[in-house]
């Protein structure tokens, strides 16, 4: 093999490495028949549970695929857990607007086999209890009755910003 072929072998694990080692560890949803995305990065959490701080935004960015051709309506759905108790956390239209929130130059409408990056901005209001609470994130194709497009699970906590000295 070429010094010139090793080279870019080399390059080319070390970013695929760089790629993966940043994301943040993820689970399957209940229903295990919904795609999983292929990267989530939540905030800069390599390890869970990731920690959400109270009165900011956790920047959520979700790689996945698209599963049908011609997708050009598609939303988030958010949903906590804290202390065995579901409740579904209402987002902004804004935010929960997959399509105009696309990341690298992607929009919609995508076609079947696409791989983007959705990016959300999930606010962590300040009366949010610390306890520990599991994310999930479903991104729904609303053209084709809310079918799920992905869907995945997180540990998280939520904190109290430390207080500056």
């Amino acid at each position: 093999m070429s010094s010139f072929k090793k080279l870019s072998l080399c390059l080319v694990l070390s970013i695929m490495w760089t790629s993966v080692a940043d994301s943040t560890p993820i689970r399957q949803c209940a229903d295990s028949n919904y795609p999983q995305p292929l990267m989530v990065q939540i905030d800069d959490c390599d390890a869970l549970p990731c920690d959400l701080w109270k009165g900011t935004e956790a920047k959520i960015d979700i790689q996945f695929v698209a599963t049908r051709n011609t997708m050009k309506k598609l939303s988030a759905e958010v949903h906590l857990t804290s202390l065995g108790v579901t409740i579904p956390y209402d987002l902004e239209a804004s935010r929960g607007n997959v399509c105009s929130n696309l990341l690298h130059g992607a929009y919609c409408p995508l076609d079947a086999g696409e791989d983007v990056t959705y990016q959300l901005l999930l606010p962590v209001t300040t009366n949010q209890p610390e306890v520990p609470t599991r994310l999930e994130v479903r991104l729904l194709d609303s053209d084709d009755e809310n079918r799920v497009v992905s869907c995945f699970l997180a540990d998280t906590r939520v904190k109290k910003p430390r207080s500056a000295v």
